[in-house]
């Protein structure tokens, strides 16, 4: 934003507002003052940088708290500590601490996170300083200030302090309750002031009390005076205070002196905490009222999808709930959503229609959330918006009559459209509110023409309303231009504050007219009157009206008939997935079922297999096939070969389950020939079949070492 029209843009588009609502989201003032300071960016690459920094916050924020608290404006406070000669004191030395405590917690929290590249570019700034971070906290406290041992000789002289002051203490209550001096002091006790012990005495029993009096009561009717007796220890004490002051100065000048040698770090890690809290607010802001980033167009084509005021989103929310927690559905109710596109088929558009139709509200929306995107803030459209880049923004809107100046309504619009004219860029964006407005209508009219040719001209995009009817015709006879109306229920003559593109608007003030009772005849008059040669016919008008709210309904309904398939795509692809689920689940269980049953017979069988060991060596061959037959049904089982698989893969030192004996044992051979382990079970070494060693174990509810080798070969 080059010229001072901008800064008028900014103004009377109510940016400021936004700038107030981001800063609300902060977690400090550092973060409030960047939002409060906000414009919009000079180039492209920064705002979709800035962009992805927000996104990639509001992902974290999901699962992440941010340790933002405690970061407060230290430089501010280290140059008035300068320019004041005096040392910082602890509190101001203690936010120091906690602004580095600040850095380096958010740079551990982003350094290996890949999910925010961005974010970790801003945390790699966050320079550490562990000296300082170190130090001021071993030697001062934010509460009880410095502490005793800062230093050897600040301990040695505050345990002095604490030894005469005892003395002192004990010395004066001595006096006080010694029977024969009662009746020459007043009711209250030992007063301290200025580190001295004092006396109440009674004023007529002076003479009774050796020693300076150092204070008097108004009415002197009281003395404070320090007794004679303890004077040495109370010049002791005062002496050690002074000491004590002298040293605890030291201390902190000691340290501020080492804070103002790296005031450029300092500076560099404030400014890295104040953007990093900014973007928080920022993706608080988004999440909270469901705003979206654009795309960040290299072409010239703006193209706001169902976009919002995000002011009067603001607004709208329940006040009496947290400002983080917002009915959203009940403000997209209240608010209207409009979508326009700016660039690729007209690069000017004319917005018509009655008065309090919501033509201004129009300008603004668009205006703001063009802002906001070039600002690198998300925006009140949805993520398929896209915003070229704008090296200006104009706005002239309202009624900008200056009093001061003696302008009147037109010459104070007429002095914001020569600032656009003489200072706008090829990059622009206009908009330009009742054009030709508050001058002699026919000359209005063709003022107002002229300076759309001229923007047609520079290629800027604009965007104006206005209530003069040539200009609806402008889209006829002009490429690169269209209309937009602001619909109107005819029937309640009450505005919707929908916007309808490619037809122009009606002001309706015969309609309303017409209902409020006005004389037949009269409107009669009036409606011929109206029918001026080149211009658009109501007849024509209301027929286009028409038309569009027709294309408007079967557009929706082709925009509901894609949302359901949509759903139903997404419903069966979710099914089918719970599917799989079940399937494998069930094929799990099923395989570990047919396992178990052939495990028990297999146990069942082997005792037999065992006995006809001895059979004669003519039913011997007969004995081998037998157990060639159970071994075959156990490997073809449909967990066998996986077992098979999982056993040949198996390396000295793995870890197996043994079912038989529910216990864990650790390989110690492999016969992979005779399908054979060699394992430690219980610190004895038993030899046991591929057959009998399993993955799972059942006696912890989760996988071995040996399922997690199964699963890698």
């Amino acid at each position: 934003m080059k010229h001072d029209a901008s800064g008028h843009a900014l103004r009377v588009l109510e940016y400021d507002r936004i700038r107030e609502v981001l800063a609300s989201y902060a977690s400090s003032a550092l973060g409030r003052d960047v939002a409060t300071r906000l414009k919009p960016r000079t180039d492209a690459p920064t705002i979709r940088r800035e962009l992805a920094q927000t996104e990639e916050m509001r992902a974290l924020l999901h699962h992440t708290r941010l340790p933002l608290t405690g970061s407060h404006d230290v430089l501010g406070e280290l140059d008035r500590v300068k320019r004041h000669g005096r040392p910082a004191e602890p509190e101001q030395l203690f936010r120091v601490v906690e602004l580095l405590r600040v850095g380096a917690a958010l740079r551990e929290l982003l350094a290996e996170n890949s999910a925010t590249p961005e974010l970790r570019v801003v945390a790699q700034r966050f320079e550490d300083l562990p000296e300082l971070r170190e130090e001021i906290p071993a030697k001062v406290d934010s509460r009880e200030g410095v502490r005793n041992d800062a230093s050897p000789k600040l301990y040695e002289v505050r345990t002095q302090i604490a030894v005469h002051r005892k003395r002192l203490r004990e010395g004066s209550n001595q006096i006080l309750n010694t029977p024969r001096l009662r009746a020459a002091f007043q009711e209250g006790g030992v007063t301290v002031k200025h580190d001295r012990y004092l006396l109440p005495v009674k004023s007529e029993y002076r003479s009774w009390i050796k020693g300076p009096i150092r204070d008097r009561s108004h009415s002197g009717a009281t003395l404070y005076v320090e007794p004679e007796s303890l004077t040495p220890i109370g010049d002791q004490l005062i002496d050690c205070v002074d000491q004590e002051r002298s040293e605890v100065l030291r201390i902190l000048w000691e340290l501020t002196r080492a804070l103002l040698e790296v005031r450029p770090t300092l500076r560099r890690i404030q400014e890295s905490v104040a953007w990093m809290d900014f973007t928080y607010a920022k993706a608080c802001f988004a999440d909270t009222f469901g705003l979206a980033a654009p795309t960040i167009e290299e072409q010239r084509v703006l193209d706001l999808r169902e976009a919002r005021h995000p002011y009067l989103m603001w607004l709208a929310r329940d006040t009496r709930q947290d400002h983080r927690e917002v009915d959203l559905a009940a403000i997209h109710a209240q608010v209207v959503p409009m979508s326009v596109r700016l660039g690729e088929h007209y690069r000017v558009l004319v917005v018509t229609g009655p008065n309090t139709g919501g033509k201004t509200v129009v300008l603004k929306t668009i205006g703001l959330n063009v802002l906001m995107a070039l600002s690198g803030v998300p925006i009140a459209a949805t993520s398929s918006s896209r915003v070229p880049y704008y090296s200006d923004v104009f706005a002239d809107i309202g009624d900008e009559q200056s009093i001061e100046q003696s302008l009147s309504t037109f010459s104070s619009h007429l002095t914001q459209v020569i600032q656009v004219l003489r200072n706008a860029s090829d990059e622009a964006l206009i908009l330009f509110d009742e054009m030709g407005a508050g001058t002699d209508p026919v000359e209005g009219a063709a003022l107002g023409e002229a300076i759309l040719d001229r923007c047609l001209e520079r290629g800027w995009h604009t965007i104006i309303t206005t209530h003069i009817g040539s200009l609806k015709a402008l889209a006829f006879s002009r490429e690169g231009v269209e209309n937009a109306a602001m619909e109107f229920d005819e029937k309640s003559l009450q505005p919707t504050y929908r916007l309808l593109m490619g037809v122009p608007g009606r002001s309706m003030a015969l309609a309303v007219a017409r209902r409020m009772g006005l004389d037949e005849e009269v409107l009669r008059a009036a409606e011929k009157s109206t029918q001026r040669p080149g211009e658009p016919t109501e007849r024509l008008i209301r027929g286009m009206e028409k038309s569009r709210r027709r294309i408007e309904r079967e557009r929706q309904k082709a925009t509901n008939a894609r949302r359901k398939m949509q759903g139903e795509v997404k419903e069966f692809e979710e099914r089918k997935q719970e599917l799989e689920a079940e399937s494998a689940t069930l094929r799990q269980e099923m395989e570990e079922e047919i396992d178990s049953v052939l495990r028990q017979a297999k146990m069942k069988l082997q005792p037999m297999l065992d006995r006809l060991q001895n059979v004669p060596k003519s039913h011997r061959e007969l004995v081998d096939q037998l157990r060639a037959a159970v071994d075959d049904c156990m490997v073809s089982a449909p967990l066998g070969e996986k077992r098979e698989a999982f056993a040949r893969s198996l390396k000295k030192g793995d870890q197996v389950f043994v079912p038989k004996f529910r216990e864990r044992a650790e390989v110690r051979k492999i016969d992979k020939g005779g399908r054979l382990l060699t394992v430690l079970l219980s610190g004895l070494r038993v030899q046991i079949g591929f057959d009998d060693v399993s993955w799972i174990d059942d006696t912890r509810g989760g996988p071995t070492e040996a399922q997690r080798t199964g699963e890698r070969s």
